[in-house]
């Protein structure tokens, strides 16, 4: 039952023995108090009761309550901080999990069921790590005890004839947790799909806006809203049996109780006192009884969010990562030889038999048409997808040699896709270099030819971008990324389409910029436009994932090829032709 549980247990060991123990030992103070109630009614109706006996008696109860308030807070800290420990560890685990994935994860989970899992399946389970251990140990334990009590000093058989109606429960409960199961895990997945929904939404307001699709979105949400809510109905269905289902067999109980008592007290087989005691054990049995089905409920419903965690974090890596490779001290040479790659979901290579040798402190210019390879070739070097590392060279090592860290800590890397967060710009360009002094803030924002953007706002770079830039321009957001690659001054700069949306003149004072203080320093620029990188010092073509051409600028336009045709096209006012 608890199988699928028990990793977590070793993060807050001494909480939960402290908390079992006291919880115990509440349990156990608990059984005297009905026993000294019932002892108090008998001495009064036989007449024997004395003011010395009644303060006696007193003051064994106020004892017993003092002990059961001290333990009680013993429990309730350990139990409920193991819970938030658990909840806090699980948070932890799956977040490090998230970083250490490569692209194929991200495209087979959305974000919205990897949130879902982050927050409401780890809520659940935390809850049954702190409430359900609460409840199971009133379940399984506190019966007993009260039974034992019952039994010894009370009547065998009474005991027997009131608890059959609770047995009767159990089995029914454990009956309907198994539905509890399967409708909890359907809620789970309309939470994942309705998060997602939102998500793409409220990511795409600009176009839904300007294409007036709102109306057809809405119904989309409310579709998913109401399978949520069917699923929700269903699980609160079955539910809904639990309640009555149990006061009608502790009624019975009571029923029971009540009139078997009565009859012994009839024959003198039993007094006032005891009767009051026995009643007083089965009301405290009620509780257990209660305590078995929120159990089994948030068992199930935990069982099902833990299924859905563990699928995550028992997912193999597809990019393992250690520690004992060579680390990459100096500047080196990347060279890729009969390169091949294919991208997971397609049947084509994307790169085909590849052959370049980058060489360090060069400058290298990659561009083709559209679909050519050219983004592909570079996440060859990111550890963003797996690929084979045994025809990549770094140095004179071969690149599953090479520790994969040490080497993405010398890469600046500006992709297509820029990722704004909802922070500062200052913070926002300081991402690569959290340490960095502001005049050299203030150079890379200088680099990237910002500082007239930075000076127009309000608030200069402590203005907040809003949630993935949506307050910048294509244009601000590049030169933004441009500026927070170049803060690291890495050994290695990549530049990936970086300045489509920046204007001619803009673009040519960032290349200057990046001439000056690039020397030395491998530049690796993927573009559309050869304005880019016609000072390069090599230039390849690709074409269907192979090099077509190559060379640098004068000597590729010498020949009739691509790439002259293209540039002649640019600068007479035209865009690249596929």
């Amino acid at each position: 039952m608890f199988k699928k549980f028990s990793w977590f247990f070793k993060y807050a060991k001494r909480n939960y023995i402290i908390g079992s123990i006291s919880l115990v030992l509440s349990d156990i103070i608990s059984l005297f108090l009905p026993y000294v109630t019932g002892k108090i009614i008998d001495l009064v109706y036989t007449g024997n009761l004395t003011m010395d006996k009644f303060i006696q008696m007193i003051a064994i109860s106020f004892i017993l309550i003092i002990l059961k308030y001290v333990t009680a807070i013993g429990w309730s800290f350990n139990i409920f901080k193991a819970s938030a420990l658990m909840e806090y560890t699980s948070r932890n685990m799956l977040m490090s999990k998230f970083l250490k994935q490569s692209q194929r994860f991200f495209e087979n989970n959305p974000t919205g069921s990897l949130m879902s899992k982050s927050t409401q399946d780890v809520s659940q389970v935390a809850q049954f790590a702190g409430f359900g251990l609460l409840a199971f140990f009133d379940a399984a334990l506190f019966p007993i005890f009260i039974v034992a009590m019952m039994v010894i000093t009370i009547d065998f058989k009474m005991t027997i004839y009131a608890v059959l109606p609770f047995i009767a429960l159990g089995f029914g409960l454990t009956r309907i947790m198994k539905k509890i199961y399967k409708r909890s895990k359907e809620v789970n997945k309309s939470f994942d799909d309705l998060t997602d929904e939102v998500l793409e939404d409220v990511q795409g307001i600009r176009i839904i806006r300007v294409y007036n699709i709102g109306n057809l979105r809405e119904q989309r949400f409310n579709k998913k809203a109401r399978e949520l809510a069917n699923n929700n109905v269903d699980l609160e269905r079955v539910r809904a049996i639990i309640e009555p289902f149990e006061r009608v067999l502790t009624s019975l109980s009571y029923v029971i109780a009540v009139g078997y008592g009565s009859y012994l007290i009839s024959k003198g087989a039993l007094s006032v006192g005891k009767l009051v005691s026995f009643t007083y054990y089965l009301n405290m049995l009620i509780w257990p009884m209660f305590a078995v089905g929120e159990f089994l409920n948030l068992h199930q419903q935990a069982s099902a969010a833990m299924d859905r965690i563990l699928e995550i974090l028992n997912y193999k890596e597809e990019i393992k990562i250690s520690d004992n490779k060579k680390v990459v001290d100096d500047p080196l040479d990347i060279t890729f030889v009969n390169h091949s790659y294919k991208y997971p979901s397609s049947n084509e290579l994307s790169l085909n038999n590849l052959n370049l040798n980058i060489k360090n402190g060069s400058s290298i210019g990659i561009i083709g048409k559209t679909g050519s390879g050219k983004t592909t070739l570079i996440r060859q070097l990111l550890d963003i997808y797996k690929v084979d590392k045994d025809s990549i060279i770094i140095g004179t090592d071969y690149f599953n040699e090479v520790s994969a860290k040490s080497f993405k800590d010398k890469i600046g890397y500006v992709p297509q896709r820029h990722m704004i967060f909802s922070d500062t710009i200052l913070n926002n360009i300081k991402f690569s270099n959290p340490y960095a002094k502001d005049e050299e803030v203030k150079k890379a924002i200088e680099i990237a030819d910002f500082t007239k953007d930075v000076n127009e706002f309000s608030d200069g770079l402590d203005t907040l971008t809003g949630e993935k830039g949506v307050s910048l321009s294509g244009g601000q957001k590049q030169r933004l990324a441009i500026a927070r690659a170049v803060l690291s001054n890495p050994q290695i700069l990549i530049l990936d389409d970086a300045m489509s949306a920046v204007d001619a003149n803009t673009e040519q004072n960032i290349i200057n910029n990046l001439i000056k203080i690039r020397e030395n320093k491998t530049t690796i620029i993927i573009t559309h436009r050869i304005s880019q990188v016609q000072n390069c010092d090599q230039i390849i073509v690709l074409d269907e994932g192979k090099i077509v051409d190559h060379g640098n600028h004068q000597s590729l336009m010498s020949r009739d090829t691509w790439y002259k045709k293209q540039y002649e096209n640019q600068i007479s006012g035209g865009s690249l032709n596929d």
